[in-house]
């Protein structure tokens, strides 16, 4: 019952916060007629800017997008550009960029190929997060080597680190091609740096599901707490097993020791969520919330078909283990911007067409009723869903007159199968609003 309670405390605080003109968000929050991967998000003064590899530009730079939410993406326009001056370094295949601001500049590390037909990093420069950047220093390293996926983590201290991958397409661990990730230590106004790190090599066995090759890329650290939380993603991204492990360290140099319970967001082939990889990390608007942006494959049964790009909370648990409440494709409270209580949603943007008015027993074993009233007529969708938003039940589909209602839901998935005890919610919704209640479900 303790770790019940405790996983509601998680949840209510997950639901406290929303936005008052969009109550709420689905995955994915950015779908091209095409593809979109490896995103990353520069939150500064009040908005997102998000750079990925892209679909409409992977042949000459990148684009960027902006948002205030998190959720609803505006097009901005080419960041960075190979055919302006002091960028003709890299010839094609402009893959995962990452932005930060430093001192007051914004600093984009990308992943071209270069003349010589290899894969490296460079630094480019801009006075603007829309840009352009230009670059300032490519390649990055002065020799052949082969590597993707830069990522800059900036600590407390403003010591910059300069975390890549050497990409399993020249390099090899005993014989076998294996992307790693590394680190290094980067002082960005003289582009001088340290001694490299091995900071994640693929041993785990869910990171093997590609047999040969064998991945660990897209590094990407936060900090909480003093400890440095690696996550990266394992496995191809074709695959649908494509996912995100975690990793801890006292030190940004490592050594850094994998959870043993990875991968911390996997796929979900039951809601077509596969292909849950190649991420980044980023506060909510008020900075109350955590948020994983990551991409997922567009077609579940396609996973050569594009990628979208998807945002899920994440949260650290009592003994400061990184959680990712994902992945999700149902409805979910939008990232915090207002300080709008989930209360005020429910009191004052949901209309009366749709309300839930009495769920009970709650908590039960057996059967819960679940009285609701509509007085609209509509299509009216009522789901069960567990606490990482992943579709549990199908109670009903279809269109309702209006008139006070009854269903209830015996504790089975789908399937036909007894749940596990635990915290649900109880969604009912028409095609512009959502009414959602928990339920405790004890076996």
């Amino acid at each position: 019952m303790k770790k019940i309670i405790i996983l509601f405390s998680i949840i209510l605080m997950s639901f406290s916060i929303i936005n008052a003109n969009d109550s709420t968000y689905t995955n994915p929050v950015l779908e091209l007629n095409g593809d979109i991967a490896d995103p990353s998000v520069l939150k500064y003064d009040g908005k997102y800017y998000l750079y990925a590899t892209n679909i409409l530009s992977h042949t000459y730079g990148y684009k960027v997008y902006e948002s205030t939410d998190l959720v609803h993406w505006e097009d901005k326009g080419d960041a960075f550009n190979k055919n302006i001056s002091g960028n003709s370094w890299g010839k094609e295949n402009f893959w995962a960029p990452e932005v930060v601001e430093y001192n007051g500049s914004f600093y984009m590390i990308y992943s071209a190929r270069a003349e010589d037909g290899i894969l490296k990093i460079a630094i480019a420069k801009s006075s603007d997060p829309l840009g352009p950047f230009i670059n300032v220093k490519a390649p990055l390293f002065e020799n052949d080597l082969e590597c993707i996926d830069g990522h800059l983590f900036i600590d407390d201290d403003k010591s910059v680190y300069v975390f890549y991958t050497k990409d399993c397409s020249s390099h090899k661990v005993n014989g076998y091609p294996t992307s790693e990730s590394y680190v290094r230590s980067i002082n960005l106004n003289y582009m001088a740096m340290g001694t490299e790190c091995l900071v994640a090599t693929p041993y785990q066995e869910w990171e093997k599901q590609s047999s040969n090759p064998i991945w660990n890329e897209g590094p990407h650290v936060i900090k909480h707490n003093d400890i440095y939380y690696l996550m990266y993603s394992g496995n191809a991204f074709f695959l649908p097993s494509y996912g995100l492990g975690c990793a801890t360290a006292t030190s940004p140099l490592g050594p850094y020791t994998k959870y043993e319970s990875n991968p911390v967001l996997h796929q979900n082939p039951e809601i077509g969520a596969t292909g849950t990889g190649h991420h980044c990390i980023v506060e909510s608007p008020d900075g109350t919330e955590l948020f994983v942006v990551y991409h997922i494959h567009k077609d579940s049964n396609n996973p050569h078909g594009g990628r979208a790009i998807s945002i899920d909370r994440i949260h650290f648990d009592s003994n400061d283990s990184l959680i990712v409440d994902g992945p999700t494709k149902s409805p979910q409270p939008m990232p915090s911007s207002n300080n709008t209580s989930i209360d005020k949603i429910n009191n004052e943007l949901i209309p009366e067409e749709i309300k839930i008015n009495k769920i009970y027993p709650n908590p039960f074993n057996g059967n819960s009723k679940i009285k609701f009233d509509i007085t609209k007529e509509a299509f009216i969708n009522i789901q069960i869903f567990d606490s990482r938003g992943n579709i549990v039940k199908s109670l009903h589909k279809g269109k309702k007159m209006p008139g006070q209602y009854e269903t209830e839901w015996n504790g089975k998935n789908d399937n036909n199968k007894k749940v596990h005890s635990g915290i649900y919610f109880c969604s009912i919704s028409n095609n512009r609003h959502i009414n959602t209640q928990k339920m405790i479900y004890l076996k």
